[in-house]
């Protein structure tokens, strides 16, 4: 699972971040989304189909303004909890992570992906990779030890080490 884990990211408190996820119920919701997907995916398919004929293949809406949300892994075994979280390609200097009542705030910033050796002109064809700010805040349970939160940035991933009280 997390394994050992260094302290990486200051923890505090902060006021930001509303909750967008919750670990407990999460399996429940995962089966209710399972079930929905059935029913709904071949109008999603429809809909997807019918924007790439309208809008063109490959558009995606970006919007500045707009922060992105980190996909996320969560585990848990007897001890603690372990999240995961996907932030390839963000320097580890630009995440902040931290505890605020019972929500853990994720937040930070991933830079546009550019060519590196362009010679000329260089037009964007297709982007579907998120840049700019990131938010993403979980419910923690109330059995979480918020003063022994660990993490580290490693091979574009952030391990969190969520450790339950004794």
């Amino acid at each position: 699972m997390c394994g050992s884990i260094s302290i990486a990211f200051a923890v505090g408190t902060s006021r930001r971040g509303g909750r967008q996820a919750s670990f407990r119920g999460i399996a429940m919701r995962v089966a209710l989304q399972a079930a929905q997907e059935d029913r709904f995916g071949s109008m999603a398919k429809q809909m997807g189909r019918w924007v790439d004929q309208v809008i063109g293949k490959g558009f995606h809406k970006y919007s500045p303004d707009e922060a992105w949300s980190p996909a996320i892994n969560l585990y848990e075994d007897d001890t603690h909890y372990c999240v995961v979280v996907d932030l390839a390609g963000v320097i580890a200097e630009e995440i902040e992570l931290h505890p605020d009542g019972d929500v853990l705030v994720l937040a930070g910033y991933r830079q546009t992906p550019g060519v590196s050796e362009a010679t000329g002109n260089v037009r964007l064809h297709h982007m579907e990779i998120d840049h700019g700010r990131f938010s993403r805040s979980l419910e923690l349970p109330g059995d979480v030890d918020t003063e022994g939160i660990e993490a580290y940035y490693k091979s574009g991933l952030l391990w969190i080490r969520l450790p339950k009280k004794q």
